[in-house]
């Protein structure tokens, strides 16, 4: 029997799943799940990740957040919406309401500023939404790995798979063979330069670089030959 992950939508097949293969998020038993769940709240949650455009699914969370303010789940959700920019001088600041969008820092740091780099790499550690939401659940650690988790591989397949450069085009469609060996260098280049960023600690650039490891490896089904190489 397939069940829907209340965090990222998306249906999973494998009845004995203990964490979801989209995103990371542990999968709570149907019947734990049942008698913690908020139907009210997993109702504005399902309402706007049925919304591509992120301006519209903010609006929705926060609707919802009004309408059940002790939501854990609408705030955790939220964690993954960043800030809408008024910002002209970069068609690519625009990508700033999506939060994965921060760790875009290790693949193009050059179009950055170092003040907008320190922002968004705020955002993946130190951010005050973060440690308050991650205390809101029974064990903040596992919530923080879930997030960069989540972080990871939406950016991999919302930035990268998304990337006609990355992926190749033909006749304007995108290719989908041979993921693992196109994704490999931009992944690669990424968890090198989180190696040699000094303003992480030396934890935090552990952490982050094996969880974009972590992250390609289940976007390629634990095919990392190709990435193994590029490291």
């Amino acid at each position: 029997m397939s069940m829907i992950c209340t965090q990222c939508g998306k249906t999973i097949e494998e009845e004995q799943a203990a964490f979801c293969p989209f995103c990371g998020t542990k999968i709570i038993p149907a019947g734990t799940r049942k008698a913690q769940a908020d139907p009210e709240a997993e109702g504005w949650i399902r309402k706007a990740l049925a919304e591509t455009a992120y301006p519209a699914r903010k609006k929705i969370l926060l609707q919802g957040l009004a309408a059940c303010p002790d939501s854990r789940e609408i705030r955790w959700e939220l964690l993954f919406i960043g800030e809408e920019t008024t910002e002209k001088r970069r068609r690519a600041m625009y990508f700033s309401i999506i939060r994965n969008w921060v760790l875009e820092i290790y693949r193009k740091p050059e179009i950055f500023s170092e003040k907008e780099r320190d922002a968004m790499r705020a955002k993946l550690f130190d951010a005050p939404e973060l440690e308050e939401t991650f205390a809101l659940f029974e064990d903040p650690q596992e919530k923080q790995r879930e997030y960069l988790l989540r972080l990871c591989k939406e950016f991999i397949e919302i930035f990268l798979e998304g990337d006609s450069e990355v992926m190749g085009s033909w006749f304007g469609f995108r290719l989908e063979r041979n993921r693992e060996k196109k994704l490999a260098a931009p992944v690669a280049l990424m968890i090198k330069r989180v190696r040699k960023d000094e303003k992480l600690s030396p934890e935090q650039r552990e952490q982050l670089w094996q969880t974009l490891y972590r992250a390609y490896s289940e976007r390629v089904d634990g095919k990392t030959e190709y990435l193994e190489a590029q490291l």
